[in-house]
């Protein structure tokens, strides 16, 4: 049989076994080969890829002929492709009103396009969106202050997003191309800048319903803070199990600290050309940093004792007859963050010499008998580049070092679990756990908010024994060097679109 006969299901399933790179042009070259053979329109258009200047305005005109009305609905994914010069006007005109609906959206944003450009694009909600990918280079051959003068910025991009509603949206990479040295200015001086006011709208975008559901992120903005931001809520990135902050400012107290302790749903992380550790190489910072990434779930619990116990403080002061702040129910929620225990067990009594309230004993004693139950490490794999100078023949120790400390950590959480469930049996401490975010309702981790006594069965959950070393890569994410097996690399480039 000539293969231009084929059954139409033939073809499709050969179309499929196509590079994704290659699949729209692969596609188009077949149909040209054969003219007569019955490859779907859905085919050709449904992987639309813009690498040159020319398939815009080409795929625009296609789109407005009388017969093109199905078109749109073929598309699902659409890629905007290391081509900084492609008119901008031109692909806002493609995606906000001839291709309004797909599951996946990459854009390559160079100095052609302005804020507004973002803002007309991300408007309207793309409720199909599963994958969302914008890489910004705004680098200039001479210095101009006009986005300064005019403030243009693109901050309103993130405040577009954050804006969204709730959506099965599963991947997000926001990146900031870094300068290649070799296409710098001759004469240096200072680049404009993609966001301006990067805490306050990372902020709200982390914590945003439209985000809730992406289970792999990526921030890569160079030289910028971003830990706080990502991390001011409860419900900051609550599903994101890979998470990639390379050429941020991270530094490895922050990792341990803020990031691990409050995204506790990460599995995967790559830090790669950042600023983990500063000085010189010492092989003790690398055991340190696998104590605290074992601990991290003990942080989070401090941290929120440590909350508990200004309460208590707090009623000590003025008397637990202050009226509560209301909780308000976050949408999208479910479950409730009500605790099964009182911090008011006894009525406060009142000073007879100063007429002031004050908690009596009981009270007082409930609130220091609370203790927070540790939640074990998520983490399997993490990816980092050490410093320049430090030579690949460190790598070993360094990995022994690493482990070393995860191992000592994993000891020391085990010991305090040891230590609560004691306290428990003796009946000389309440033993509380601290609620996923999916059982909650409420982002407010003010006194009792989010917590809930600790059942028979949520001791038997964890085997911290079974846990192993996470899989420690230090090549950098060239898929050309000898990547460790199961890093977070290889984790990264199924999810990427790069």
């Amino acid at each position: 049989m000539s293969l231009a006969f084929l059954p139409a299901e033939l073809y499709t399933a050969i179309i499929d076994h196509f590079n994704p790179d290659d699949a729209q042009q692969s596609t188009l070259s077949l149909t040209r080969a054969l003219p007569y053979a019955p490859i779907s329109h859905y085919l050709l258009f449904r992987n639309i890829v813009i690498t040159r200047a020319e398939q815009a305005v080409r795929l625009t005109i296609r789109l407005l002929k009388p017969d093109a009305a199905q078109i749109p609905h073929y598309v699902q994914e659409f890629s905007l492709r290391d081509e900084w010069t492609v008119d901008a006007e031109l692909i806002v005109n493609l995606l906000s009103k001839l291709l309004p609906k797909m599951r996946s959206l990459s854009l390559c944003i160079g100095t052609n396009f302005a804020p507004e450009h973002l803002e007309a694009i991300f408007h309207t909600p793309r409720p199909e969106l599963r994958f969302l990918s914008l890489k910004f280079r705004t680098y200039v051959k001479r210095a101009t202050y006009q986005q300064f003068l005019s403030g243009s910025y693109f901050d309103s991009t993130l405040a577009c997003l954050a804006k969204w509603p709730d959506s099965d949206l599963a991947s997000l990479s926001i990146v900031q191309v870094p300068m290649d040295p070799a296409e710098a200015p001759k004469v240096a001086f200072a680049q404009p800048i993609v966001f301006h006011r990067l805490d306050s709208h990372l902020s709200e975008l982390a914590q945003s319903l439209y985000i809730s559901s992406v289970t792999s992120f990526r921030l890569c903005i160079p030289s910028r803070a971003v830990s706080a931001p990502l991390t001011s809520s409860v419900f900051s990135l609550p599903a994101v199990e890979l998470l990639d902050l390379s050429t941020c400012n991270v530094h490895a107290a922050e990792l341990t600290d803020t990031i691990l302790a409050r995204l506790t749903k990460v599995k995967h992380l790559i830090l790669d050309h950042g600023t983990l550790f500063r000085g010189e190489y010492r092989a003790e910072d690398w055991a340190a940093l696998g104590k605290g990434c074992a601990l991290s779930g003990v942080r989070r619990a401090k941290e929120r004792e440590r909350k508990l116990r200004q309460a208590q403080a707090a009623m000590v002061a003025v008397g637990p007859e202050l009226p509560a702040p209301e909780r308000r129910a976050r949408q999208g929620r479910r479950g409730v963050s009500t605790a099964t225990i009182s911090v008011r067990k006894s009525p406060p009594r009142t000073s007879s010499s100063s007429g002031t309230h004050v908690v009596d004993a009981a009270t007082v004693t409930v609130m220091r008998k609370v203790r927070l139950f540790p939640a074990v490490p998520t983490l399997r794999s993490f990816a980092t580049t050490p410093n320049a100078f430090v030579p690949p023949e460190n790598h070993v120790e360094i990995r022994a070092q690493f482990e070393k400390g995860w191992l000592e950590g994993l000891a020391q959480l085990l010991e305090l679990r040891k230590r609560l469930f004691q306290s428990k049996r003796l009946g000389t401490s309440v033993i509380m756990r601290i609620l996923d975010v999916e059982e909650m309702d409420s982002a407010s981790e003010e006194g009792l908010n989010g917590l809930v006594e600790m059942s028979e069965a949520d001791w038997e959950v964890d085997d911290l024994e079974a846990l192993v070393t996470p899989v420690l890569c230090l090549v950098g994410p060239d898929r050309a060097e000898a990547h460790e097996k199961g890093c977070a690399h290889s984790v990264a480039w199924t999810k990427w679109n790069d």
